[in-house]
């Protein structure tokens, strides 16, 4: 168990190691809105971690930000220089010689851009700053560039995939290694939204085909600089101050983007139907309009599908409208006309992640668990930020019955997801972590879960079932009482109830609630399973009476009962028999029934 936790720590381990590679990349193309919000979830994992706090003083807008940054870098690491010569270049610490920059460090081509004028001695403060940010990254580069060595050797080790390579680790299963390079593909990236941020929304974000230059407008400047902060209500201001003055039907897309960012659905409707009476045949805002239906009422599907082909029809190169169809025909599990709209995104931007993920998914319906396995890492290949990817790929490793690798991806899905709890990933994580021998992990994710949803039938089956396998008899019958106040005919609750008196030894309960399961069996298999149960409640009450119910479990066909339990029931029946042979009904049975003996009432 230690080895296994320690490979999902090692697996979170790597995953923020790549979001970290993400954040140097965003700073060093000056998109500090995205380093921000990748830090951001990092610290939400790991506030104790001075590195990426001093990272951040290299992304927040503000000195008092600043400030806070590195006073927390300081605070967690009292001998970190790089924080002590920027608090002293910031005038928070007297100056110390010791730490003074030699000249030739400092020549560098920074340049700031500002959106209106400061006074000359703010400009001298800001210069020092930027020449100190310069060298934060030039030295915490050179220390991360062992990092990289030390995974591309890793890479180079492993056998080749079809899809994602596997890093051998100490333990007898291994676990998904995701390469560090993403090569980002232009025409499916957008400029204009981080891609992180991208990932919170229910939607692909439009590309920068919605942005034309509005220079004599400053409004619509500012709104852009602020939208691309992640200061989304500012940049709204700014915009609609744009639109009023010119009302383009790319600033009001742009708006609208920014309401589905928020999920302000209505808001944004409204947006796009602005869009559309300033320019009738501008196709970002019909596919805008198809995801604000979809995200108000995902009944309205026929209506984001007319607005989608409307979209193409004006922009037959829109590849973010096919992407749409495809998840459109998905989710209604038309899978010929989801591969059809995913080829033609495809012969676009072939390199989208999306495209794979929906391949994984449309394989995963299909049962092809190998396909959907290698498309779901192919996903990841192309964004290891894809966070419904890990989702999906958690979801398949259960289906293989492989629970080991289940849990890492679908951990790093529940700390770097959405806020708001998924259920269903929660109890798949649950599952993993019972199935790893994990009990109390596993129960606190089901009581996470139930308390978003106290009315979740299968979540208190699930619950039952642990405590069952942990001989939590008590909790178990609890569990068990839950799901029968929710559905009193549930099969599995009333099956699970008469288990959980059977390990609390009250066979005369355990014997009528399993009788009442029996009248509720709706297949072979769940026949099979009454007799199993409920021969061994009665046996101590009615030999005779169990002996037929392991009798019973012999005459089901073979695929509906277990190979153990088929043997234990042909073993109780040799125990149960009277030494006198008598051939009976099964040919391959003798014996003679145990006399009965006195029953014994159990009470509970």
């Amino acid at each position: 168990m230690p080895a296994r936790a320690g490979c999902a720590t090692l697996f979170t381990s790597m995953v923020d190691e790549q979001i970290l590679a993400e954040v140097r990349n965003a700073l060093a193309q000056g998109q500090r809105a995205r380093a921000r919000d990748l830090l951001t979830r990092l610290l939400r994992r790991d506030p104790n971690q001075p590195e990426y706090w001093l990272w951040m003083s290299a992304a927040v807008e503000t000195p008092k930000e600043r400030l806070y940054c590195l006073r927390e870098v300081l605070r967690l690491d009292p001998d970190n220089l790089d924080a002590r010569r920027g608090l002293i270049l910031m005038g928070a610490l007297p100056r110390d010689e010791r730490l003074v920059v030699p000249a030739a460090l400092q020549r560098r081509t920074w340049q700031v851009e500002l959106e209106k004028p400061r006074d000359e001695a703010t400009h001298h403060l800001w210069r020092r700053i930027a020449l100190y940010g310069g060298l934060v990254v030039l030295v915490l580069a050179l220390v991360t560039a062992g990092i990289f060595s030390v995974n591309r050797l890793r890479q180079r080790a492993q056998p080749t995939r079809a899809a994602i390579s596997f890093q051998p680790l100490p333990t007898a299963t291994p676990l998904p290694q995701i390469q560090t390079t993403v090569t980002p593909n232009p025409a499916f990236t957008p400029t204009i939204t981080p891609p992180w941020a991208a990932l919170e929304a229910t939607y692909t974000p439009t590309p920068a085909y919605g942005r034309t230059p509005h220079p004599i407008i400053e409004a619509y400047s500012l709104g852009v600089r602020a939208f691309e902060r992640g200061d989304d209500n500012r940049a709204i201001q700014y915009l609609d101050q744009a639109a009023q003055i010119q009302p383009a039907p790319d600033i009001y897309t742009l708006i609208g983007q920014i309401y589905l960012k928020q999920g302000a659905y209505a808001q944004a409707l409204d947006a796009f139907n602005a869009a559309l009476k300033a320019d009738k045949n501008y196709a970002p805002a019909y596919l805008g309009r198809a995801r604000a239906l979809l995200g108000a009422n995902p009944g309205q599907a026929d209506e984001a599908a007319r607005n989608l082909q409307e979209a193409l029809r004006l922009d037959p190169n829109l590849a973010e409208a096919y992407l749409e169809l495809a998840a459109l025909a998905n989710a209604q599990g038309d899978d010929a006309g989801a591969a059809n709209y995913l080829e033609q995104a495809a012969n676009l931007i072939p390199e989208s992640p999306w495209i794979a993920y929906y391949r994984a998914w449309i394989a995963l319906r299909q049962n092809d668990l190998e396909t959907a396995l290698a498309q779901a890492q192919e996903a990841l290949r192309r964004d290891v930020t894809l966070l419904p990817a890990y989702r999906l790929l958690g979801q398949i490793y259960l289906l293989q019955d492989q629970p080991a690798l289940a849990i890492p991806p679908l951990e790093v899905y529940l700390t770097y997801g959405p806020a708001a709890s998924d259920n269903e990933v929660l109890s798949w994580l649950a599952q993993a972590y019972a199935r790893q021998g994990r009990v109390e992990p596993a129960l606190a994710l089901l009581d996470r879960a139930l308390a978003a949803d106290r009315l979740n039938l299968a979540l208190w089956l699930q619950r039952g079932e642990i405590n069952l396998e942990a001989k939590a008899y008590e909790a178990a019958l609890d569990d068990f009482k839950q799901a029968l106040n929710l559905n009193p005919r549930s099969f599995a609750a009333n099956l699970g109830r008469g288990r959980a008196l059977l390990g609390l030894e009250a066979y005369g309960d355990a014997y009528m609630q399993l009788s009442k399961a029996e009248g509720l069996a709706r297949s072979d298999a769940d026949k099979a399973a009454v007799y199993y149960w409920r021969a061994q409640a009665v046996e101590p009450l009615d030999p005779r009476a169990a002996y037929a119910d392991w009798q019973r479990l012999l005459t089901l066909p073979e695929e509906a009962v277990p190979v153990a339990w088929r043997t234990q029931a042909q073993q109780a029946l040799a125990r149960l028999a009277t030494p006198t042979p008598t051939l009976l009904r099964s040919s391959t049975l003798t014996g003679t029934p145990p006399t009965p003996t006195p029953a014994v009432t159990a009470t509970r």
